[in-house]
Parts: structure tokens; C-alpha cells; sequence
């Protein structure tokens, strides 16, 4: 197809999609309000197409593709398929009332490796859940001279379990930043998903759920000095 046919087949075949909106994080209906697009020095055009969300009436802009073929003197461009789509969605297991619970330079690791998921750079992000990992058990008190594996083993305060999951995030996070040392030449979204889940429940033990009891029990010893004594159920 030609240019124009490609900008009819956006026109009128995506004017109205369900999709999961990145605001409200459903699966909604979506409007289309406008379109362009950009043409490659290889012929390649990717169309920037702008929606509504009907339920929340935020914007979103996704992206599409037609490929130009390099056999072909002239415009000939056949439909690639939808690429990325903005404000970026950063899928995440903790909450932000829970990430307040952890250290800033933890949160900049985890956030950044969020970001590097969400738009499909799995390598990077294994290696900044590793970076997350490894700034958590500094901060624990783990020996900055140490290498991560003897870090791991050697900080008393981690539970066998614990330790489990930090080595897995630690392999998810080398095979992102060393792929020669396990002769791994992918990491796929899958191992990003993994890491990440090893990472969330990591924080949410050794972090979360400590500041949470503190908190509970501030609220269970003001309650017993309010009352004068303490509730037995």
C-alpha cells in the first residue's frame, strides 16, 4: 500500500479499539482524536494516533508501524502492527504507600528497573532489580567489600528463605548485565517478571512488613494507654 492508503486504513479502521487505559488501568473503550505520522530514511512509517478513554477521559497516544519493502522502488508498505503506547503503565506489585517504607536510593533502583520492564528492555531491568537488591543489603549492613554472592551469605539478619530469593534476583540480574558468564544471550519478559517478583516480596519482607508491626504496635500501645488496658481479642 501507499502512503495515503495507510493513512485511510488508520483513519478508518482505528477509530474506536478496547484497550487497558495506562490511567485508570482498565480495559476500556477508546476513541481516536487524531493522527500523523513519520516517515524513516528507509520508508518505514510509524503513525503517533491519539485516544480518549471514554470511562476516565484521559489521553493516551499509541504508536503504529508500516514497513516499507526494501525490494521496492517505490511505496510499498505493508502493516507492521502497534508499538509502544504512552503515559507508559508501570506494572508493580508494591503500592506507594508501601514504597514509602523503604530508602530513596532502593526506590530509584526499583522504579528504574519498573521503567525498563514496561517498555520491554528486559536486560536492564534485571540488572536495576539487581542494583535494587544489592543497594538493599548495604543498607542492611552488608560488607561493600564483598562481592554480591558473599554479601548474600554472609548477612546474618537474612532468613535461609531470604537468601533463596536474593540469589535469584542476583542470577536474573547477571544473565541482564553478564551474558557471557552464563552463556545466556537472552533474557525474555518472563525473567523479568520473575526478578521482579523475587524483588517485591524480597522488600516486602525485609522492609515493608517490619515498618508495618512498628506501626501497629504504636497504634496497640496508645490504645492501651487510652483505655488503661490492653484488649484480649
Amino acid at each position: 500500500m501507499n502512503t495515503d492508503e495507510a493513512k485511510a486504513g488508520i483513519n478508518e479502521h482505528v477509530t474506536d479499539l478496547i484497550d487497558q487505559c495506562p490511567h485508570c488501568g482498565a480495559s476500556v473503550h477508546i476513541e481516536q482524536l487524531w493522527n500523523d505520522y513519520h516517515r524513516y530514511n528507509n520508508g518505514d512509517l510509524e503513525f503517533y494516533v491519539t485516544f480518549r478513554c471514554k470511562p476516565c477521559e484521559k489521553l493516551l497516544l499509541k504508536t503504529f508501524k508500516f514497513e516499507q519493502n526494501p525490494y521496492s522502488n517505490k511505496t510499498n508498505l505493508s502493516a507492521k502492527g502497534w508499538g509502544d503506547k504512552y503515559p507508559i503503565s508501570l506494572e508493580d506489585d508494591l503500592n506507594n504507600e508501601e514504597k514509602e517504607f523503604f530508602p530513596k536510593e532502593v526506590l530509584l533502583d526499583y522504579q528504574e528497573a519498573l521503567r525498563c520492564k514496561s517498555i520491554g528492555a528486559h536486560r536492564a531491568s534485571c540488572s536495576m532489580f539487581r542494583r535494587a537488591l544489592q543497594s538493599s543489603l548495604l543498607i542492611l549492613g552488608a560488607n561493600h567489600k564483598f562481592d554480591l554472592i558473599k554479601q548474600i551469605e554472609a548477612l546474618e539478619s537474612l532468613p535461609s528463605d531470604i537468601k533463596d530469593w536474593a540469589h535469584q534476583i542476583r542470577i536474573f540480574g547477571n544473565w541482564g548485565a553478564h551474558p557471557d558468564k552464563d552463556n545466556l544471550k537472552e533474557v525474555n519478559a518472563d525473567d523479568a517478571i520473575e526478578a521482579q517478583d523475587f524483588i517485591s516480596k524480597f522488600l516486602l519482607y525485609m522492609f515493608i512488613m517490619p515498618e508495618k508491626v512498628k506501626i501497629s504496635r504504636a497504634k496497640r500501645e496508645e490504645k492501651l494507654n487510652n483505655n488503661g488496658t490492653e484488649p484480649t481479642e
